[in-house]
């Protein structure tokens, strides 16, 4: 089999300030063979590591698809656009993401939280106590669309508060993203926001999806044993040198890379409905929702 990529690496993300510890990255080679995670250099991987890590790949030519676990983009109201009205001379993604970089001040590690305050965002985000009058639960139309595939419920990301919320993931995730594009636009390509037709390409994945499909339920996988049932209905070998028990965020990792190159081998990596494909490329799309 004639491969488009040499590696399909999935990483699970985290947008928290200070010291954290719940990025893991995993990949898949086009051997077949099963998942392995990639350890960090130091201690945990951190954002700013994970855009070196994967930069110094790219410039060393390797053909990569990764797929980052948070949204890519925000809600696109017709009538509306980006932001209730607020910013009209924001019409696509990359603008978008431009909006996002200069609200987040320079905050180091990519943090985006000065974003929340920022006039054009604050009024979107729920930060604290009661759901105040006036906020509006907007998704995008790839979470709507995740949500009936898997069952589940993904949240807006301008939902920031719970266990469950993604907004400031996605905020830190997008400031990644557009270095990683900047250093390298030749051979960088985000999808859907444009073609997948660069040797390395940046897409959202949706970790629960893989797990949907491969075990029939949305169960976190902490086990090598769990692990390897599902990569087997992923047509994956089983992992590589993974311990008895794991952290959900080393589970996610190693099933999403196995997922994406499964998805890649179905042909169904780069699809998206017909009557979604004008909303995904000012949204983004989640890879494997029909």
């Amino acid at each position: 089999m004639s491969e488009r990529f040499d590696a399909w690496i999935g990483i699970d993300w985290s947008g928290a300030k200070g010291r954290y510890s719940g990025i893991a990255l995993a990949e898949c080679r086009a051997d077949g063979s099963g998942p392995r995670l990639i350890a960090p250099e130091g201690a945990r991987w951190t954002r700013s590591a994970v855009a070196d890590y994967l930069g110094g790949r790219i410039a060393a030519g390797e053909r990569l698809l990764a797929g980052f676990d948070f949204a890519f983009g925000f809600p696109w109201i017709a009538g509306e656009g980006y932001l209730a009205k607020r910013v009209p001379h924001i019409a696509d993604a990359f603008a978008l993401w431009e909006l996002i970089e200069e609200a987040s001040a320079g905050a180091p590690d990519f943090h985006a939280g000065p974003v929340v305050m920022h006039p054009d965002f604050a009024t979107s985000y729920w930060v604290s106590g009661k759901q105040r009058p006036g906020w509006r639960n907007d998704k995008r139309l790839t979470e709507t669309a995740c949500g009936t595939a898997t069952s589940t419920y993904p949240e807006t990301v301008f939902k920031l508060i719970g266990a469950k919320q993604v907004g400031k993931a996605a905020l830190a995730g997008i400031r990644k993203l557009r270095a990683i594009r900047l250093a390298a636009p030749a051979h960088v390509a985000v999808w859907p926001f444009e073609p997948a037709d660069k040797p390395a390409v940046l897409a959202e994945i949706y970790p629960t999806l893989f797990r949907r499909q491969a075990l029939g339920n949305t169960a976190k996988i902490k086990d090598r044993a769990t692990l390897d049932n599902a990569l087997a209905a992923l047509d994956s070998g089983p992992a590589q040198d993974a311990p008895a028990s794991f952290s959900d965020h080393d589970g996610d990792a190693l099933i999403s890379a196995a997922g994406l190159r499964w998805l890649d081998r179905t042909g169904r990596l780069f699809a998206l409905p017909e009557d979604a494909e004008a909303q995904a490329r000012r949204e983004g799309w989640i890879v494997g929702v029909s």
